[in-house]
């Protein structure tokens, strides 16, 4: 038989467990109606962004407000905003009582492929389109590529293996040599596939050939220094 001890120990551990339960469920309630209530007041708050307006991206956080998404599922609005072309990386926190916080790295413009319609690049070689609402970048034009447009997929990759060496190495001479970079008004590919540079003083023609590139901006760079 089950004496009066064990069965006092069973009624407080049942008593225990209810309590419990019931403090979770308090718990959930009180987060489900910091939901319920918030739902229509919510504070978005953006990161700064260099390159296109916040409103190109509010655009995208608009749509999903208007179909209640917002606070559902945060994984959603952070893909919605990684979908866009100039998005490298987005992250979403939901901060109580109301507030969302929107952070937003953006793809930089590094270069223009010169046909039509103009092509810009980021410096992992990433197609961006030519919005009305990119602010105002000064980029050096690249000469002399393929201009079959099934090359530059808007949003993905450019598929030139000649524009992503191009890329890369002015990539290379904006962290290297920035002053360079910044100097520079043309990259064109010789018919010996040789890299030249126009820069904008003068303009001055440099050639880098096809070998100990990286060499050589260094050279460059040690040579202005001279």
């Amino acid at each position: 038989m089950i004496n009066n001890n064990t069965k006092i120990k069973f009624k407080v551990s049942i008593f225990y467990a209810t309590v419990l339960l019931v403090i979770i469920y308090l718990i959930n309630l009180s987060f489900w109606w910091s939901d319920f209530e918030n739902k229509d007041n919510l504070i978005l708050k953006y990161s700064n962004t260099n390159v296109l307006n916040i409103e190109s991206y509010q655009s995208l956080v608009d749509h999903l407000a208007s179909e209640h998404k917002l606070t559902d599922d945060l994984t959603k609005l952070t893909s919605t905003l990684e979908s866009h072309p100039y998005v490298k990386a987005a992250r979403v926190s939901r901060h109580y009582p109301n507030q969302i916080i929107i952070e937003i790295v953006e793809r930089n413009p590094i270069a223009i492929v010169n046909k039509d319609p103009l092509v810009l690049l980021d410096e992992d070689g990433f197609v961006l389109p030519n919005l009305p609402s990119l602010k105002s970048y000064d980029l050096p034009i690249m000469s002399n590529f393929n201009s079959d447009s099934t090359l530059y997929p808007l949003g993905e990759k450019v598929l030139s293996i000649k524009v992503q060496q191009c890329i890369s190495l002015l990539y290379d001479i904006q962290v290297i040599y920035n002053n360079l970079y910044n100097n520079l008004s043309e990259m064109n590919v010789t018919s010996n596939n040789e890299f030249e540079l126009i820069l904008t003083d003068q303009p001055t023609h440099i050639y880098l050939g096809n070998k100990n590139i990286i060499s050589r901006i260094n050279v460059l760079k040690e040579f202005e220094k001279e």
